[in-house]
């Protein structure tokens, strides 16, 4: 009995304390400029930002991709390589190998989680090369292990399946409160995550959309860590968390498809030099 209550206790004062930090975190956020650091300087951390589709192609055009559909879920916009004040850390060495064959059972889930929904229509092998190209090579990881990491660490955060236990699930008629987004995040994934908002005008009124969600990771990219670091505000108090169907993405012709071209197996027709 005395167990049970002290379990409850503790379960108590951790909650309390979730939303202790939380409201520190809307009302007196100390903010970074993300700054680009030359490719020499020390990695502390790596920085893994998750788009929601639903916000993308509300506020925007959004395209099918030419391979593969993407997931119902937040999708991977890139791992960032950081020092621990937030400055990017990036290569600046302007040749760059990057063979798609090197990693080819990951294809299908970078396919699904990893796409490019921008237009035109392409099939989302410049982010992977331009991820690679200007983080990865700063990290102590391998090409392959660079771009599994991020999807991993997706997989793990498991960001949908956190909102929707705490009552958050993506809505055209309700908003939801800043501060429940972040004890969510929070209560599953500790203090590593940061969150950013897009605003749009409608006449008089603006309203706010959840956008991204930033997770600092360590340096090898085997944890979620607490952020050293803060981001600059982009949202109010209230947002919205707009639904997203494959619907919404506009088809292309072959004539507006992104020149990179489709990538095809057992070629090296993207080793990128």
């Amino acid at each position: 009995m005395k167990q049970t209550m002290a379990a409850k206790s503790r379960s108590k004062t951790i909650s309390l304390l979730a939303l202790f930090i939380g409201i520190l975190c809307l009302y007196f956020p100390v903010t970074t400029t993300a700054v680009v650091a030359e490719s020499g300087a020390a990695v502390d951390l790596l920085y893994l930002t998750l788009v929601w589709p639903g916000t993308l192609c509300r506020t925007g055009k959004c395209c099918m991709p030419t391979k593969g559909k993407p997931a119902i879920d937040f999708l991977i916009e890139d791992l960032k390589t950081m020092d621990q004040y937030g400055q990017i850390i990036q290569n600046s060495k302007p040749k760059c190998s990057f063979s798609i064959n090197q990693m080819s059972s990951l294809i299908p889930d970078l396919y699904s989680n990893w796409c490019n929904l921008s237009c035109p229509c392409n099939d989302g092998f410049t982010n992977w090369k331009k991820t690679w190209c200007n983080y990865g090579r700063c990290s102590e990881l391998n090409q392959t292990s660079y771009i599994m990491t991020a999807l991993n660490l997706t997989a793990s955060a498991n960001l949908l399946e956190v909102f929707q236990v705490n009552g958050i699930v993506p809505s055209s008629s309700d908003s939801y409160k800043l501060g429940d987004i972040y004890i969510a995040l929070m209560a599953n994934l500790g203090l590593s995550t940061q969150v950013e908002c897009v605003t749009i005008t409608k006449g008089a009124s603006n309203s706010t959309l959840l956008s991204k969600i930033n997770f600092c990771v360590s340096a090898d990219g085997q944890n979620f860590i607490n952020c050293p670091f803060d981001i600059k505000q982009t949202c109010d108090r209230e947002l919205w968390f707009y639904p997203f169907t494959r619907k919404q993405l506009k088809k292309c012709r072959k004539d507006y498809v992104s020149s990179g071209g489709l990538i095809k197996m057992a070629t090296e027709k993207h080793l990128a030099m």
